[in-house]
This record gives C-alpha cells, sequence and structure tokens, in this order.
C-alpha cells in the first residue's frame, strides 16, 4: 500500500503572507493538533507551521533558547506573558513557519512513511509528489487505519 492512499488529500494550505490573527481563526475549530502546510503559488510545499511554533509566540525568549538543552529546567509558563494584540496583523506565516520540514513521497510504502514519522518524533507529515508540490497529509492514524481496513476489520 501506497502513501497516497491512506493520506488525507482535503487538506488547508496556506501562504507565507497570511496574518497570524487570520492562520489562528482558520485553524480555531481543529480538534487534533493541526500540521498546517504553507505552500507558495504553485502548491509546492515550502514550510509547515506546528502547534510549537505557535507555543513559541507565548514563551519568554529564554525558554525558547534553552528548550533543546538537555538537563536544562525553564520555567515557561505561557499564561504569565502579555502579548501585544496588534501581534495578530503584525506577524505572519513567514514570520513563524518551520522551513526545515520533513515530508513524506506519496509513492513510498506505508511501512517507510511509519518509519519516518516515528524516527522524526511526529504525529502527521506533508505528503509530496515526486515535483515537491502538496498532495496530501498522512498521519499515524491514517496508516492504522488503514492497516486495520487491509485486515477487513473496519
Amino acid at each position: 500500500m501506497k502513501v497516497i492512499d491512506a493520506a488525507k488529500k482535503d487538506i488547508i494550505k496556506v501562504k507565507r503572507s497570511l496574518s497570524l490573527r487570520r492562520l489562528l481563526e482558520m485553524f480555531k475549530d481543529f480538534h487534533a493538533a493541526p500540521l498546517i502546510p504553507v505552500v507558495d503559488n504553485d502548491d509546492y510545499l515550502i514550510g509547515a507551521v506546528y502547534p510549537e511554533n505557535l507555543l513559541d509566540l507565548l514563551r519568554p525568549l529564554s525558554a525558547k533558547l534553552f528548550r533543546n538543552i538537555p538537563f536544562t529546567e525553564i520555567d515557561e509558563d505561557i499564561f504569565d506573558l502579555d502579548p501585544v494584540p496588534a501581534m495578530g496583523e503584525l506577524l505572519i506565516v513567514d514570520d513563524i513557519m518551520d522551513d526545515n520540514i520533513i515530508s513524506i513521497n506519496a509513492h513510498d510504502s506505508l511501512e517507510k512513511a511509519y518509519k519516518t514519522l516515528k524516527l522524526n518524533k511526529k504525529e502527521r507529515m506533508p505528503v509530496v509528489d515526486d515535483k515537491g508540490k502538496i498532495v496530501g497529509i498522512l498521519g499515524i492514524f491514517d496508516i492504522i487505519w488503514q492497516m486495520f481496513k487491509e485486515k477487513e476489520i473496519v
């Protein structure tokens, strides 16, 4: 089974010029931790916004600087910060997106995709075609669902 067979193809994608306010409004009813693909005008994947990117906007600078240093504990109470309301219009997706993204090829096997997700500690990843255009999103549950479907359990 190929990735494209299990991936969600009906996805919301955004451009890098979208405001933070509009981005948050688009995804306010999203029930799971979203992966928000960022594309150029031709749908080539150029980045992604993860919940972690959004939380970084609420974290003190010291917490962001020391987050990846082992055995370092930083008090990062995001509820103590007082963000400026204007940041909703002043910040755009380009300011917060992660442009060092890992994607899965649509023609890869589900087994390879599962290993890639686990290796990179991600719940979902963008799926691209051979040219780098986004064609879907694949998550762990999509793989699990497909496995149960193949065994005729669902």
